[in-house]
């Protein structure tokens, strides 16, 4: 199967059909090239994670079971501060309210680090100054939310960050690993088994989305952690596609 991968790549770039039929080659990639499918992802003690959170909760959804396992290798960044997440409320209340609840959700579950920067909701294209003072030196693995995101901000958040690796140094062996928030993802690469974790994600969840304003929304937000689960011989896991710097920066619309 593999082999037959490859030739079919090969077929591909020495024809040039994608160019011809205007295909999304992102997708075609992806769906045909040969990343090791549905690997289990484990961190060790020595291992430094770093997430880039496109607003308050998406870190959650996306790796919230994953972050809580292991919350001492994780530093968590939120790079825009809500104003724009609740109908109810103006702007500058919406905000206080979403970065309180983001202080909450890290502090519950002690992670190494977490900050919530102050810009905000829909504006995160206008403040690459900003977010280019992001060390990424020591980082091992950094999660970025998934490119199709149908969100304003995951789109600034993507092109800063290919931005920064262009122009800061990182680890010559980093990772970037896109998670699941918004919209699921068509492949995958890793997952990991947060069955024995689930009570306290649903927990970190209730802190964004409270049963008596958001009623069932946790349950649906886990419904995506329930089906991907199905082919890992377990009841709920978080799915990840993994990405060498070399290969995502040639990911094309960013």
């Amino acid at each position: 199967m593999v082999v037959l991968k490859r030739k079919i790549i090969d077929f591909i770039k020495k024809t040039n059909i994608i160019k011809k039929i205007n295909y999304n080659e992102f997708v075609f990639y992806f769906l045909f090239g040969l990343k090791s499918q549905f690997g289990q992802f484990k961190i060790n003690i020595n291992t430094n994670c770093l997430v880039l959170s496109q607003y308050p909760g998406a870190e959650t959804k996306g790796l919230g079971g994953l972050i809580a396992q292991y919350p001492k290798n994780f530093e968590i960044l939120c790079l825009t501060n809500g104003s724009a997440m609740l109908s109810e409320f103006n702007p500058i209340e919406s905000a206080s309210i979403k970065k309180q609840q983001f202080s909450d959700v890290m502090k519950s579950i002690r992670v190494k680090g977490h900050k919530i920067f102050d810009i905000d909701s829909k504006t995160l294209k206008n403040y690459y100054s900003t977010f280019k003072k992001i060390d990424i030196s020591e980082a091992d693995y950094i999660f970025v939310p998934n490119v199709y995101d149908n969100n304003i901000d995951t789109i600034a958040l993507l092109r800063h960050f290919k931005q920064i690796l262009k122009d800061k140094e990182h680890k010559e062996n980093l990772k970037i690993i896109m998670f699941e928030s918004d919209f699921p993802m068509c492949t995958l690469d890793y997952f990991v088994n947060i069955e024995t974790i689930l009570e306290t994600k649903k927990r970190m969840l209730s802190y964004y989305y409270p049963q008596d304003k958001f009623p069932n929304l946790i349950d649906k937000i886990l419904g995506l952690n329930a089906f991907r689960a199905i082919q890992h011989n377990c009841e709920y896991c978080e799915a990840f596609m993994f990405f060498s710097v070399e290969e995502f920066l040639k990911i094309p619309h960013i």
